[in-house]
């Protein structure tokens, strides 16, 4: 600094450091009830009893602050967790139209068109029911021992018999 320059001093009347009597400026203000008992030494003893009631009030207000945080932070995540999601595009299986392609070979068939193959082994799933009977039951057997419904990773999926 410049020795000209000098920094704005603070007005202050003699035999004081700056404070007027009791009070705090905004740059110290007790954060915590140690602070507030701090404050209170070098007094009397019933203004250091003040204090320290005062310093008691406090760390309660600090740990029924710290409970309601820790309260808010819990249901924020449940709030997180139970909001919907976005609904999602279902992702068709790349490697369907090869599967099939493989059984075909297995089988030694002439390999048809893959949307064909991919159509009868969907056919597989939409079966009818009236009256508890299937209705296309032999046809749909027949089906069933051509192709078999394969996950996505490549395992065979067992439909169970329905009575």
């Amino acid at each position: 600094m410049h020795p000209e320059i000098q920094p704005d001093k603070k007005e202050t009347t003699p035999g004081s450091d700056g404070h007027r009597d009791g009070q705090v400026d905004s740059e110290h203000t007790p954060t915590t009830s140690r602070h507030i008992r701090d404050l209170g030494k070098n007094k009397s003893p019933s203004t250091r009893r003040r204090y320290s009631v005062i310093s008691r009030g406090f760390e309660a207000q600090e740990s029924k602050i710290a409970s309601l945080g820790t309260r808010i932070a819990s249901l924020e995540e449940e709030v997180g967790r139970l909001s919907r999601g976005k609904k999602r595009k279902a992702i068709p299986n790349p490697n369907k139209r090869f599967m099939t392609l493989a059984e075909a070979l297995v089988a030694s068939d002439a390999i048809s068109e893959p949307n064909e193959s991919i159509e009868r082994a969907d056919a597989v799933e939409d079966v009818i029911e009236v009256g508890g009977m299937e209705e296309d039951e032999m046809s749909n057997s027949e089906e069933e021992e051509l192709t078999v419904v394969r996950t996505r990773a490549g395992r065979e999926v067992r439909i169970p018999r329905k009575y």
